[in-house]
């Protein structure tokens, strides 16, 4: 009887190290094990362990932020990246992307209902997803933000596109459920790959977020859906950029102004224009901005900006807050 107790114990053990079983324990336990060893290549069945590791780790958030048991937590599964964390208090919601100032990489809105983006630059994908929480002010962190890496070893193609989102917007609705963070996640089964790119268009053909621009021909832009990152191109012109939450509450802000780094909801500075609303849950600050494209010497204190482009980052935050959910944008400066 002793003797079967040991090999039964000694079975359940090597169970522990199955690929299934240390995926589940990651991240505070608060993976989809199937979306995630999918992504990074492993069956659910499988009983090999080799060369398969994981990790986990705790990260810090803010000292205002007293966040629920198991946030903010980090992990390496099987060659992917996933952090969970709250909304508030995320001390760079940019850590792990390329594309800001970048005319070559854009973020990608996720769609289902999903509040969440990929971008896809030197063939590795990063997606994000964030969730506001009904339930959680802005001292327990105002909702979730999760961000996974695809495989480093791994082509990204369309498939893998898509099994990470899978894996973002699970990992995002599994950690409402442990946290008790009562949210409305999107539809998990209303999810395509996200395109790898964005595309350059006629000013007058454009439908997606550079839709209803005049002060230039040609454009570049993505679809929108509602993602906590829109980019609009105004090719030879202006970058126009629209962040909301973590992403316009970088570490830079706190530090120098709530609203992207300012003091003031709207203005106009040497290589910035932006404007400003106030929005609801886990969007925060919807920060809405402009700024020369990348390369240019423009000033706008020597080269204002002209009519038509103070119209197009008028009408692209006014449209912008309003795909959200939030208020009208404060005015720009006369």
């Amino acid at each position: 009887m002793t003797a079967l107790a040991v090999l039964g114990c000694g079975y359940y053990g090597f169970q522990l190290q199955y690929p299934a079983a240390r995926a589940g324990r990651a991240c505070s336990g608060m993976l989809p094990v199937g979306p995630v060893l999918d992504l990074v290549g492993k069956s659910r069945l499988s009983v090999s362990g080799l060369g398969f590791h994981t990790s986990s780790w705790r990260i810090d958030v803010s000292d205002d932020v007293t966040e629920p048991a198991g946030l903010a937590t980090r992990c390496k599964v099987g060659g992917a990246e996933i952090a969970i964390e709250t909304a508030t208090g995320a001390h760079n919601a940019y850590g792990a992307y390329t594309f800001q100032r970048d005319p070559n990489s854009f973020p990608v809105p996720l769609d289902g209902g999903w509040q969440g983006l990929m971008v896809t630059k030197n063939d590795a994908s990063t997606a994000s997803v964030l969730l506001s929480c009904k339930n959680w002010t802005p001292e327990k962190g105002s909702g979730i933000l999760v961000t996974a890496d695809s495989p480093y070893d791994t082509e990204v193609t369309a498939a893998v596109r898509l099994k990470l989102a899978r894996v973002v917007t699970g990992t995002a609705r599994r950690a409402a459920e442990r946290t008790g963070c009562e949210t409305d996640p999107g539809d998990a089964s209303g999810l395509t790959a996200p395109e790898a790119d964005a595309r350059t268009v006629s000013a007058g053909g454009a439908t997606g977020t550079c839709a209803g621009m005049t002060s230039v021909s040609t454009v570049r832009e993505t679809d929108v859906e509602k993602s906590p990152v829109e980019e609009c191109l105004l090719s030879g012109g202006l970058q126009l950029t629209a962040a909301y939450g973590p992403f316009s509450d970088a570490s830079y802000a706190v530090v120098n102004g709530k609203y992207g780094g300012h003091d003031d909801p709207s203005g106009v500075d040497s290589s910035t224009a932006w404007t400003s609303v106030t929005c609801q849950g886990a969007l925060g600050i919807g920060y809405y901005h402009a700024s020369p494209v990348e390369g240019s010497d423009r000033k706008f204190t020597s080269d204002p900006l002209t009519q038509r482009e103070r119209a197009d980052l008028t009408h692209f935050a006014e449209q912008s807050a309003a795909r959200h959910g939030c208020g009208a944008p404060a005015k720009l400066p006369s």
